[in-house]
């Protein structure tokens, strides 16, 4: 049986709301997370299924929340792995150091001993973490959580205009981004009918 998503409920309307895009345009899902979240740990299979079957017309993005202390330094290690082309290879052994490993990697030390082992550059490393880009990029995911209102994570933001609410397991939130995407489609079919 098909879950029934409520508004207010599974699901908040953002606003005010962006425009509406034209019929083609990639439907933006923004996954908000963080490396120490258990929830994002166990949300991140299903993530990756999906993302192995996700629709040619969504763009998916994680951006790191940003709630201070480590959540900050972890964005920024976010970011600075991105830069240098190493975040799709250390992603998940981040995510297994902290809640397998139970290693917290909660400062720059332990951080940069952790990506020594995974073979990352440390002085490369440090660079991107000083950065302009990677301080943009920060600036930026902080921004986007006071926009979307965002408070817990993992959450999903669809296309700028819906943000997950509550009560659904994470094959419910999955299922949402889809019946989400889907609302886009048809709003962006009939605004350009």
């Amino acid at each position: 049986m098909a879950v029934e998503f409520e508004e207010n409920t599974h699901y908040e309307v953002l606003l005010p709301e962006p425009p509406v895009g034209k019929p083609g345009d990639k439907i933006e899902v923004i996954e908000f997370f963080m490396w120490t979240c258990p929830h994002c740990y166990h949300f991140e299979p299903f993530v990756k299924n999906w993302l192995a079957n996700k629709p040619d017309d969504v763009e998916f993005v994680r951006v790191p929340a940003m709630f201070g202390g480590v959540a900050n330094l972890h964005a920024k290690v976010y970011y600075a792995l991105q830069a240098m082309g190493e975040l799709d290879r250390v992603h998940a052994a981040f995510f297994n150091e902290i809640h397998e490993k139970r290693n917290r990697l909660k400062d720059q030390d332990a951080i940069e001993a952790f990506l020594r082992g995974q073979g990352v550059d440390i002085d490369k490393f440090r660079q991107a973490m000083n950065s302009f880009a990677v301080a943009t990029r920060t600036n930026r995911a902080a921004a986007l959580m006071r926009r979307y209102g965002v408070r817990a994570v993992p959450s999903l933001v669809i296309d700028g205009r819906y943000r997950s609410g509550r009560g659904l397991d994470f094959k419910g939130m999955i299922e949402l981004a889809d019946f989400l995407a889907e609302r886009v489609r048809r709003e962006r079919q009939e605004e350009s009918e």
